[in-house]
This record gives C-alpha cells, structure tokens and sequence, in this order.
C-alpha cells in the first residue's frame, strides 16, 4: 500500500502554461494620457458606483466632461488601468488580451513610453484605459508586459 501512496505523492503538477485556456472578448471603453489618479491602479469595476466615482475623477478638469460608457453591471466588469502620474507625454496603457485559465482569469495590459532621446513633450500625463468583459467567477488578476501597445 505505501507505494501506491508515494506515486500519488510524487505526481507532478501541471504548470499554468499546460492549462487549457480561452480568450475572453473585451471591448476598449477608453483610453486616454489623463486619468487625474497620480498613482498606478489596476482595478476590477463591479459596481455603478465605482465606476462612477473613477468617471468624476477622470472629468473633474474636464469641461464638458467624458460621458460614461453604457456598461451593465450585472452582466460586465470593467477594468481600469491607470500607470500613474508620468512627467513627460508619449506614454500609453492598452489592455492586450483576457485569457481564462483554470482557476483563474488573466488580464494582460501593456504600454510604451518615450525611449532614451526621443523627443517628448514635458507636460504631466497619468495615462489609463477601461475594458468591459464578460462577468468572471473565478478571481481576476493583472500582468504587466511592458514596451507592449
């Protein structure tokens, strides 16, 4: 009996990249250099009120202010990705692709900034993008790739 116990023991695990997994379609919401968030956010939206008080920060120097994209809650999430304050135009924030894994669901999200001498304009930008997609059960998580747009 203790080696059947030992081979059940020593069974290997199967990594995330053997997983099966599917692409889960999103639609762009928007994606512009100024959030008026000064810190990096990568946020799941899973109620109006959130997203609402995202929307008053995003258009609290805007006049008139960026309408709300038509989200159902119920049904979709949102997910805001802000890269913080930046001291120089040229940067971007895009989501690139939602992937369902087993036991969870990635969101990859990349961006591109200026490189070493390029020419950039010197203005404050906090650059972020919002994603709808399908309601998720299983729990959301963010990767980062950079120099990706």
């Amino acid at each position: 009996m203790l080696p059947l116990l030992l081979l059940t023991a020593c069974k290997t695990a199967v990594s995330e990249t053997d997983k099966p997994s599917k692409n889960i379609p999103f639609q762009e919401l928007i994606t512009n250099s100024h959030s008026n968030f000064t810190e990096q956010i990568y946020l799941i939206v899973e109620t109006p009120e959130v997203y609402q008080e995202i929307f008053a920060t995003i258009n609290s120097t805007r006049k008139p202010g960026i309408p709300l994209p038509k989200v159902d809650f119920e049904k979709e999430s949102v997910a805001f990705i802000n890269i913080g304050e930046t001291s120089t135009g040229g940067h971007s924030v895009t989501v690139i692709e939602i992937i369902e894994m087993e036991e969870k669901s990635i969101i990859y999200c990349g961006g591109k900034g200026p490189g070493a001498g390029d020419y950039a304009t010197m203005v404050i930008t906090s650059p972020f993008s919002m994603v709808k997609f399908k309601k998720q059960r299983k729990p959301v998580v963010f990767e980062w790739i950079p120099n990706k747009n």
